[in-house]
């Protein structure tokens, strides 16, 4: 009974890391992201001229067409619960190649403590589905293909083989192939010197280079390391996930803490141990202290230290477990036993009601991909669009952009999206947030770019400008305006039914 009530417990911790994962919030790209998805199927090809908006000013460097497409079919298949579905199944993928990677020796409830902490360390961005998501599977299983041991020469090739097309599918997925590169590289660089016979170190060395070579293996070539080389860095400063962790809350920086903390507490373990890998404290290391820097890379760090250090914690919890005195039997076993049946029973049932919970939280996450209301504007917003028939260039806020392309997309076409350096330059995109936010601009800008409707978050200063500049109201709601050069009846916007919001809207 006891066993089985383990068990039950431990299928309950799993269905409720189910409905952790099944929980999604639509990112304002998502709309995009499923739409050049859809564009990609259809052409059998990746398109390099965009047509969806009228700024756009350099070739389209979509690093994403993979996922995209894989997103579309998703869709294509059983609408947004196949989007769920498709990211339960890449987050479930992570999970089975982190906890598959551990000793054997660590012990059951460690493992769900670890699993835990994986959770936490990776829920800010396993909350959205977008091409992301690839990149903490193949790290993941990057990860555990360079902490396993290989004994013979056919292992070894048969590692560097799935290490090499593991990068070429991941740089046509998502732009995290990078840290994936990265650290390789510095798993390598540090093995070269410290770890191994030499045969095994030539070997990394040449795994690692040619992993970097299938890197080029994409629509674009060596132009894709150009192009990354050009836009990545630490300057984004209208984006969330690319700011420090300790700009962003205590939230942020307290799961940050708590994965740094089991971090330290495995590497002191190792050091006083004498067993430390060099490789995996530097990888952890680095990870840590970028993670830091730019919060999108928390999710990379978390992974590490799961995968990586999970070997340092074994010897101290195995001699914490067998350091618990044995029950020697006597008057007192029956006693002891009676209790230890009650505490299976009351396991069981706690176990059961957490199952059935998840369970059906899991069912109800499934049937929706959640739209917050404070990241887009009012579904009568796009009513009122689709009922005046407006048709053309339309100035649109950084975040709805893509939102507009899947809702409005011929008829109208954006100023900018959340492609960002993928189709804008610099300068592009800077006029534009100016205009945003620096009212004593917006009337060169506008000469310049010559848009026919302004569609902006209604408490941004510059609207009032606009307006005493004769631009007309064409709907004005809480979250949203919508301006225009000339006014217009259009179609009574009909009642919206209040309550949830899911993907794709309105």
């Amino acid at each position: 009974m006891v066993r089985n009530g383990h068990r039950l417990i431990r299928a309950a911790l799993l269905a409720a890391v189910v409905a952790v994962f099944s929980h999604s919030r639509a990112d304002p790209d998502l709309w995009g992201h499923v739409r050049f998805g859809q564009d990609t199927v259809a052409a059998r090809a990746v398109e390099t001229v965009d047509r969806y908006s009228f700024a756009s000013d350099r070739p389209w460097i979509n690093h994403e067409w993979l996922a995209e497409a894989l997103m579309y079919l998703a869709y294509a298949a059983a609408a947004g619960p196949g989007l769920v579905l498709l990211k339960v199944s890449a987050l479930l993928l992570m999970l089975w190649a982190v906890a598959s990677s551990w000793p054997k020796e660590l012990p059951p409830k460690y493992r769900d403590l670890m699993v835990g902490l994986l959770v936490i360390g990776t829920v800010s961005q396993a909350n959205h589905i977008r091409p992301q998501l690839f990149s903490l599977v193949l790290f993941a299983v990057l990860l555990k293909m360079l902490i396993r041991r290989v004994e013979t020469a056919r292992e070894q090739i048969g590692r560097s083989l799935a290490v090499i097309l593991l990068m070429a599918a991941w740089a046509n997925l998502h732009g995290g192939w990078i840290v994936g590169l990265g650290t390789l590289g510095l798993w390598t660089a540090i093995g070269v010197f410290f770890n191994g016979p030499r045969h095994e170190r030539a070997a990394m060395v040449c795994t690692t280079a040619a992993a970097a070579l299938a890197t080029i293996a994409n629509p674009y070539g060596w132009h894709l390391w150009q192009f990354l080389w050009q836009t990545v860095g630490f300057g984004r400063d209208q984006i969330t996930d690319w700011q420090p962790i300790y700009a962003l809350g205590g939230a942020y920086l307290g799961i940050w803490l708590i994965v740094a903390g089991v971090a330290i507490v495995a590497v002191h373990r190792s050091l006083r141990m004498g067993a430390a890998d060099l490789r995996s404290m530097a990888v952890v290391l680095m990870l840590g202290v970028a993670s830091f820097r730019v919060n999108r890379l928390l999710v990379f760090f978390a992974l590490a230290v799961t995968t990586l250090l999970a070997q340092a914690l074994v010897p101290a919890l195995s001699d914490t477990e067998d350091s618990a005195p044995a029950l020697a039997a006597g008057p007192g076993t029956s006693r002891t036993q009676a209790r230890g049946t009650a505490a299976a029973v009351g396991a069981a049932v706690i176990g059961s009601l957490v199952l059935i919970g998840a369970l059906a939280f899991s069912y109800d996450n499934a049937s929706c991909v959640r739209m917050e209301s404070r990241l887009f504007p009012e579904p009568e917003a796009s009513l009122a669009i689709a009922n005046r028939g407006v048709r053309g260039r339309m100035l649109t806020w950084f975040d709805w952009g893509e939102y507009a392309i899947w809702h409005f997309s011929p008829a109208v076409s954006v100023s900018l999206d959340g492609r960002r350096e993928t189709v804008y330059s610099d300068d592009t995109i800077s006029k534009q947030f100016r205009f945003y936010f620096h009212p004593n601009e917006r009337q060169a800008i506008l000469d310049e770019i010559k848009p026919d409707y302004i569609w902006l978050p209604a408490h941004l200063e510059v609207r009032s400008a606009l307006e005493s500049d004769g631009w007309t109201p064409l709907f004005s709601g809480d979250r949203s305006v919508l301006l225009g050069r000339h006014p217009g009846d259009g179609e009574p916007i009909p009642q919206v039914p209040t309550g949830r919001r899911c993907f794709p809207g309105p």
